[in-house]
């Protein structure tokens, strides 16, 4: 796959290959559908287990950047790249961004969970009178 950022020299930041979106798709919707169903499990945590993975898979990803990133501007000097912490910061939110839809899709999940549970308490209270 050629989609993803690029801090090499000569080549734009980011870059969207055409033929990766299906699969960048496909994938995002798995996911999508395993955080479901695992938010709705009994025991609520499990649902953060895709979006910590997620979240340590970018900062391992951002770890080795900065490494690649420091090496890189010290061998060409300090003109390769205008600001090379903002560029990383950068690469960091966007890469971050399904970690946030896997969080939201977590809060979703666990709210309507617990409005379910509320309404057949509520049901019950009222049939015990």
């Amino acid at each position: 796959m050629g989609t993803g950022f690029h801090f090499e020299e000569g080549m734009e930041l980011f870059t969207v290959n055409g033929r990766d979106i299906p699969i960048i798709l496909g994938l995002m919707a798995a996911a999508v559908a395993l955080e479901i169903f695992l938010a709705l499990k009994e025991d609520g945590r499990l649902g953060l287990i895709l979006p910590g993975l997620r979240l340590l898979w970018t900062a391992a990803r951002l770890a080795a950047r900065v490494v690649q990133v420091a090496q890189t501007t010290q061998r060409l000097g300090s003109s390769w790249l205008s600001n090379p912490g903002q560029a990383l910061a950068a690469a960091f939110a966007v890469e971050n961004i399904p970690t946030l839809l896997l969080l939201a899709v977590y809060g979703l999940c666990r709210g309507c969970r617990r409005r379910r549970t509320r309404r057949q308490l509520d049901r019950t209270r009222i049939g015990d009178l």
